[in-house]
């Protein structure tokens, strides 16, 4: 069964995910995956991209994509953002807080 997404996808975001998953040719079978990783020091980060679901995750419909994070991350990803665009000089995926 699929819930309500806990976090926040912008249009800008969801235009660009659409736009990679055709121009990289990613299969409908993987799905986007919302999570954060360890970048070292106690220091986490948010990471984005396309991945097969499991066991450990819960999905969720959004505008024709399924969209899956990991049971133990939702606690860091929920009431967050992602949206898509230029921060520091750079464009790309940002996560914010929602609020």
């Amino acid at each position: 069964m699929k819930k309500e997404l806990p976090v926040t996808i912008t249009d800008a975001a969801k235009k660009e995910i659409i736009s990679i998953r055709k121009h990289k040719s990613i299969a409908e079978e993987y799905h986007l995956r919302l999570g954060v990783k360890s970048a070292g020091c106690g220091v986490a980060s948010f990471m984005i991209g396309f991945d097969h679901a499991n066991e450990k995750d819960e999905q969720y419909a959004l505008d024709g994509l399924t969209v899956v994070i990991e049971k133990m991350q939702l606690m860091y990803l929920a009431g967050k953002a992602v949206d898509y665009g230029e921060s520091d000089g750079k464009t790309g995926f940002i996560f914010r807080d929602s609020n």
